[in-house]
């Protein structure tokens, strides 16, 4: 195991990565290997960012290619996946919203991009299986990874395009993943396109919704408990089309339109004759084409104002396949009190400047006292966003 022990806090420090040593900020230890390397000016960054009134937000952890984010209460720790092949493990031991360490826990994984947590057993969903963790130690951090590791689903469409899975717990208990078609526009087969639930151990696995291009992100209502999830439109056909979409889910097996659409009501060249299945879902919101609209989560706390309370946010990490870039940003989904979306604002931006990107927002999570933790993998940070009045 490698570990990371981060020393962090410093205002206004020039952040750099000391692989021998030295306290310069972000202290390294490797197996092997002496260097010193240049890290980006995560504060300039920062100070380019806006939020509303009354917000702020700061730098929580270095970690390389940081994505998808789990809250492991028992560890009082944070697990960081990634879309290639490592782990991670964030402790932020004092409470003070700033991590004391980093632990990489394994770099032999396949795009362990999707993370859920039951309290006791931390859930992997690769490229093609879902692992289970299983410490004889549900509190301690430092136990080997790769020795207490136990399948739990094999055989997914083991495609590396849109591969990267997503997962999360439900109101139900049962572990819910998210699986990608692995194409723009194509006919799915099998379990791509959907997103599948099953018990704990595996069992009694059924399709929650299907028709999905490619879903990175999902979360429930917390006073109705049903599902909404992002969805990523297709490419290639122009920059203004088709919308990504927040979708929500009312019934199991609900049919979200793709690939007779592209995303919203944008129908895709290739099923354009052919006829629309029976009882296909609208969006419950659209999103601007191309901002790959990937991790949401509903405010769950008390430190935001009141208004907050219940809404999504949602990380949008930005467009490629556009002539002028859009997204790389966080928005922000109002719900009214029966658990409807209502409409949609920017919450933080500042992450782009006209072609020039400063970061890609990928997914948000909560922390205990009610501030938001927010991946970026382009600049391997998570951010911290809490609120302090005024």
């Amino acid at each position: 195991m490698r570990v990371i022990a981060a020393t962090l806090g410093v205002t206004g420090m020039s952040w750099r990565q000391n692989l021998c040593g030295a306290a310069v900020g972000l202290v390294i230890t490797f197996a092997t290997g002496c260097a010193t390397v240049a890290d980006s000016d995560i504060d300039r960054v920062l100070k380019r960012i806006k939020l509303p009134p009354g917000f702020e937000i700061s730098l929580f952890a270095r970690v390389p290619g940081a994505r998808t984010m789990v809250i492991a209460k028992p560890l009082g720790a944070v697990f960081v996946g990634s879309r290639r092949y490592s782990l991670h493990l964030v402790i932020d031991r004092d409470n003070d919203g700033v991590a004391d360490q980093v632990i990489l826990k394994s770099e032999r994984l396949k795009a362990p991009n999707g993370l859920a947590h039951d309290g006791k057993h931390l859930y992997v969903a690769e490229q093609h299986r879902v692992i289970r963790w299983s410490p004889p130690s549900a509190s301690d951090p430092n136990q080997p990874f790769d020795s207490f590791v136990e399948p739990v689903m094999t055989g997914l469409p083991d495609n590396g395009h849109h591969g990267w899975r997503y997962a999360a717990f439900g109101p139900d208990g049962k572990l819910y993943v998210s699986i990608g078609s692995p194409c723009n526009v194509c006919q799915p087969n099998g379990f791509e396109g959907t997103i599948i639930r099953m018990d704990r151990n595996g069992g009694n696995l059924e399709t929650v919704a299907r028709g999905i291009r490619n879903s990175v992100g999902f979360d429930w209502h917390p006073r109705t408990n049903e599902l909404f999830f992002t969805d990523n439109g297709s490419d290639g056909l122009g920059d203004d089309i088709p919308a990504d979409e927040l979708n929500h889910v009312t019934r199991a097996g609900q049919h979200f339109g793709f690939p007779w659409y592209g995303g919203g009501r944008t129908r895709t060249p290739e099923f354009s004759v052919d006829p629309l299945p029976d009882g296909l879902t609208a969006p419950a919101i659209e999103f601007a084409a191309h901002t790959a609209s990937l991790g949401i989560h509903f405010y769950r706390g008390r430190m935001f104002p009141p208004a907050y309370r219940h809404d999504a946010f949602v990380a949008q990490h930005g467009s490629w396949n556009r002539s002028s870039k859009i997204g790389y940003r966080i928005m922000r989904v109002r719900f009214d009190d029966r658990g409807k979306a209502i409409g949609k604002e920017v919450f933080a931006a500042g992450w782009l400047d006209g072609r020039r990107t400063y970061g890609r927002p990928v997914d948000i999570t909560e922390l205990a006292d009610g501030s938001l933790l927010v991946s970026d993998d382009a600049q391997g940070a998570i951010y911290r966003i809490n609120y302090s009045g005024g």
